[in-house]
């Protein structure tokens, strides 16, 4: 190709260096298309292979999306491949003179469809945002959902089963076809993102506040979850083990966990405030009264350029 260029730019024709460089660019375009369709669907992750309600419509939506998007994209990529090989390699048609300058048919397509398209995706969004507001309960599920608290630490998840009276480390077990209501904060640990891409919805974790999170898993498996916000040395290992179980189960798990001796005390948590990395699950058969809350309260109640927890740190090293 690099001979056809050279000898074109020696006589001067523009077809030798187009008509190579097209052909570069297909084979080019063919391969990654022959890549693009190597994977499985058995290997799919995250929103591409979702496991829950709210993570099937978000690629629902997702490919909505595109789709639309593309009736734009497509054409724009087809007419380009035209137009190099009508107006330039071509060799029937040398030099496109048109007799007019001017079409407002030609114009309202190029403005009419895409301002169409933005108006659907609008609509479209701002309807699915309503939808899946993950403070809301899910539509069309009347069972009450269970509630897990979630506190992100340096640099693991700590989940608490209120109504169970257990809690665990990095590791979450949830019942299938029923739905869960998350508590959210962060403690000894900046700004943190809870996640579990094939359930669905991220979102974010801070000290002093609560948010929350409505889920449902509707297939028995094991499914990784994680921290997409950096918040320090242990951002990378923030991960946790989630397993989606039948709630029969489900029940037989938490008694077997209220068997375990240890208990979350006001002094285990304090070490569990220590930066660690890589964790392994634990399990508590027990949980101080209203911990969760009473971890919020503690940075409400704070002023000033003081951390809460500078005191604790300095004790348990101590």
């Amino acid at each position: 190709m690099i001979v056809k260029i050279r000898s074109a730019l020696t006589s001067g024709s523009l077809d030798g260096i187009i008509k190579p460089l097209a052909k570069t660019l297909l084979m080019l375009t063919a391969c990654l298309l022959l890549l693009s369709l190597t994977g499985c669907k058995e290997h799919w992750t995250g929103l591409l292979n979702p496991k829950g309600v709210i993570a099937y419509e978000e690629r629902k939506l997702f490919f909505d999306t595109l789709a639309l998007m593309l009736i734009v994209v497509l054409p724009v990529i087809v007419m380009s491949f035209t137009f190099v090989y009508h107006y330039q390699i071509s060799p029937h048609i040398r030099d496109y003179k048109p007799h007019w300058g001017h079409s407002y048919f030609l114009e309202s397509l190029w403005w009419g469809i895409p301002c169409a398209i933005i108006v659907v995706l609008a609509i479209l969004t701002w309807k699915k945002t309503h939808e899946l507001d993950p403070y809301h309960r899910i539509a069309g599920h009347d069972q009450p959902p269970m509630l897990i608290q979630v506190i992100a630490l340096p640099w693991k998840w700590l989940f608490i089963y209120p109504e169970q009276n257990i809690a665990t480390i990095n590791y979450l077990a949830l019942p299938v076809g029923q739905q869960v209501e998350y508590w959210m904060t962060t403690d000894n640990v900046p700004m943190s993102a809870f996640f579990v891409p094939q359930l669905g919805s991220q979102i974010y974790a801070m000290a002093g506040m609560r948010t929350r999170l409505h889920l449902l898993a509707n297939q028995v498996g094991n499914y990784e979850g994680l921290n997409t916000q950096f918040n320090g040395d242990g951002f990378s290992d923030m991960h946790f083990t989630v397993q989606v179980m039948e709630l029969q189960q489900l029940q037989q798990w938490v008694t077997q966990v209220k068997k375990s001796s240890t208990h979350l005390t006001d002094t285990t948590y304090h070490q569990l405030l220590n930066p660690s990395i890589g964790d392994k699950p634990q399990f508590f058969s027990g949980v101080e009264k209203d911990l969760f809350n009473n971890v919020i309260t503690t940075y409400m109640n704070t002023f000033g350029n003081n951390h809460p927890r500078t005191a604790d740190m300095r004790n348990s090293n101590a």
